[in-house]
């Protein structure tokens, strides 16, 4: 099996990948391919688990490699401030807090950053479109109500009631289909949230993960769960009996 094709040395690639992230398509291609022929070189065929992993720390982490790659071309490494950690909260509940108009500005201040690749942008921009809004617009919309009528007889002298027929409402797997559409609307932009805080390069990043992943990441799930879990709350208690 060629080298590179190893688990391991396809994530330690990837990791390299990353880390240069702020530098151009081409420079991150040829160091990338530049690193995994020489490790192509250094691995017999069919070198072992331990081999490998041996090999890939005598490499170092790529986190250093792709700063000495910096240092070597000039480029200062980026590093995130107030314009990340204003973008990921926003992206989150701006929609909510202001609504509309806070989630686009939460955009600008993303594509405005240094710190993320254009994939990372591109899933926090067209995953869920507004953060948690669209979950708080599903679960404040009106279902469909159920009215149900009955006919009546006479037996033996006295009214009865004949038979009952109920139109309107939602079926079961309507039902079904929305909640599942909402918790899709929930978690997936604190997903992307919290993938954004832990994608942020060096220096803050170890501070994150010192930190149980990040007091930032920390509070936008809390953030998110509390905003989710209410108005779950608030769509079930007013949702009427039988809809």
């Amino acid at each position: 099996m060629n080298a590179t094709k190893h688990p391991a040395v396809e994530r330690y690639l990837r990791d390299l990948r990353a880390a240069l992230r702020d530098m151009s398509r081409r420079q991150r291609d040829e160091l990338v391919a530049e690193i995994a022929s020489h490790i192509e070189q250094t691995l017999p065929a069919g070198a072992s688990d331990a081999e490998v992993l041996m090999a890939l720390d005598r490499m170092g982490d790529p986190e250093q490699i792709a700063g000495a790659e910096r240092e070597r071309l000039g480029i200062d490494e980026p590093a995130a401030g107030w314009l990340e950690w204003l973008a990921i909260p926003l992206l989150l509940i701006g929609g909510v807090v202001i609504p509309v108009v806070g989630w686009v500005i939460g955009v600008i201040f993303l594509w405005l950053s240094q710190c993320w690749t254009v994939r990372d942008k591109l899933l926090a921009t067209l995953l869920v479109p507004g953060g948690l809004l669209p979950a708080l617009y599903l679960s404040l919309f009106p279902s469909t109500m159920e009215t149900c009528s009955s006919t009546t007889g006479v037996r033996h002298g006295q009214a009865v009631q004949t038979a009952t027929r109920c139109t309107g409402g939602q079926s079961t797997a309507v039902t079904i289909a929305l909640i599942a559409l909402f918790v899709f609307l929930v978690v997936a932009p604190i997903f992307t949230a919290v993938r954004l805080g832990r994608r942020l390069p060096p220096p803050r990043r170890p501070q994150l993960r010192s930190r149980l992943t990040g007091p930032q990441a920390l509070t936008l799930c809390i953030f998110g769960i509390a905003l989710g879990g209410s108005a779950v709350w608030y769509y079930l208690s007013t949702r009427p009996p039988g809809g």
